[in-house]
Formats: C-alpha cells, structure tokens, sequence
C-alpha cells in the first residue's frame, strides 16, 4: 500500500505539471494526475507531466469529467461519440503516465438533484468505456461520490455484479458525505477497490488534512488490510485545506506510519 498525492490538491494554486513537480517533496510514494481542462488531455501534456513527476509513479488519472461524462448518456448519438472521443484523449494521455486507472464520477444532475439508478444503463456505458480503457490496459475506476449515481454500497455491489471487470475509486469524504461508513463502501467494492481517496474531518463534518480531524484511520487502513488491498491511497484534499506545506508533509508522514503500523500487526 503506498500514500500518494494528487495534484488536486494545488488546483488554483499551480498548473498540472506545475503541481506534478511539487509531489514527492511532500513524501508522496506515487501520483494522481487530475487533468484540469480539456487541453491537457494529449499525449504530449502527460509526457511533460511525467517529465515533471520525475520518477514519481503515477497510479491514475482524474479527468474533469462533470463536463463531458453525462454526454455518454445523451440521447444524440453526436453527443454520445463526442464523449467517447473525449475518453479516448484521456485514455491516451493516461497511458503516456503509464496510469492504470481512469477515475470515474459518472452520470449526475447539474441541479445537483437525485436522479433515479438505472443499473443496466450505467453498466452498459462503464462496460463500452472499460472497452476502450482495455486498449491501454486502463480500467475504469468508478468513484462513489454522494451526487452522482454511485452514491451507496449497494450500488457499487450491483455493478460490481453487472460489470466484473469494473473497478472502484473509494472517496471516504463522500462516503461521510452520503451518510455512510467507509468500511461499507470496502466491504461491498470488494477486490474491484483500486483506488483511495482520503481527507478528514472534524465532528462538524468541516474538512481538513488526514490526521487533522476525527476519522479512524487506523481501523480504516486495517479494513483496507484485511480486504487484501494493495492499491493507493491517495490524500485528495481541496486547496483551502493545505495551510502550510508543513501540514500536508505531516499528513501523508501520519499515513505512511499507520499503514507501517498495520503491515507490521498484519504480519
């Protein structure tokens, strides 16, 4: 299990290969590449961000997708090809940072109000994009987030079902956000969890650093432990929450010695 950061962290602070540069001076053990617009989706983008990575191995990519993912389920088929032309740019990108996953958010509303789960839908359209993502020897890792369509465990174990070449993004403020234990989300993405997302928060639900707040971290890395998960953990946390430089080091330090901690009380 390795901690690494995703360039997220710096939007509105610095560009992509700005952040990329900045990574392993944190401590971070590997990369999340979020791709802020749609000109950064070319290969020759993620070659001068693998350049800036400098060795830092990039595990995923995160597009951003809320402004072309619910085109793949418009009901004009321009509009359907114009998104899958839009994955197939990040996929290529994403294969030029040798990154193994795609992090997928998925059909949402832009009203931000719920809209019905139509399993059989979302699969056929995870299962046309795993196609393209199998080209690259990508998956697609479907991350639960609260307003989009995976917003519950239950969800993630149909899929999981319908598509069992799915794999899963675990974001655990979205799960708090949703109302959820984290662990759930764990035990129901099973061994299609390939990806973590981490912050904190405190028992006002405000977010901050991991390590800053009320979550258990310790019993959530044992969970990832006793589910054989050997993936990333990548600290994703929103500008405004990085006080100082200090604080972000400390918390991935804070990461890295719990989940020692737990390979040791694991062997």
């Amino acid at each position: 299990m390795k901690i690494g950061l995703s360039t997220a962290a710096f939007y509105g602070k610095w560009e992509v290969e700005e952040a990329a540069a900045h990574l392993r001076g944190y401590g971070a053990e590997c990369a999340e590449v979020f791709f802020q617009t749609r000109s950064e989706y070319t290969r020759e983008f993620a070659r001068l961000t693998r350049d800036r990575l400098d060795g830092l191995p990039c595990t995923s990519v995160h597009p951003f997708g809320t402004a072309f993912e619910n085109e793949f389920f418009g009901r004009s088929a321009r509009q359907r090809a114009d998104a899958m032309d839009m994955l197939r740019r990040v996929l290529d990108a994403a294969a030029e940072l040798d990154a193994c996953l795609y992090v997928y958010h998925g059909r949402y509303s832009p009203a931000r109000v719920e809209l019905p789960f139509d399993a059989q839908r979302n699969a056929e359209v995870v299962a046309r994009m795993q196609e393209e993502a199998t080209q690259r020897k990508i998956k697609i890792a479907w991350e639960n987030v609260c307003w989009c369509q995976l917003a519950t465990p239950e969800r993630a174990r149909e899929i999981r079902r319908l598509v069992p070449e799915i794999r899963f993004t675990l974001d655990i403020k979205q799960a708090m956000r949703a109302g959820r234990d984290p662990i759930d989300f764990v035990d129901a993405m099973g061994e299609q969890l390939a990806n973590v997302h981490v912050c904190d928060w405190d028992e006002n639900g405000r977010l901050c650093l991991p390590g800053e707040g009320t979550f258990d971290f310790t019993a959530f890395i044992r969970a990832l432990r006793r589910a054989n998960y050997a993936g990333a953990v990548i600290v994703e946390p929103y500008l405004a929450l990085v006080k100082s430089d200090e604080a972000l080091e400390k918390s991935i330090r804070t990461l890295k010695r719990i989940a020692g901690e737990q390979n040791k009380s694991m062997d």
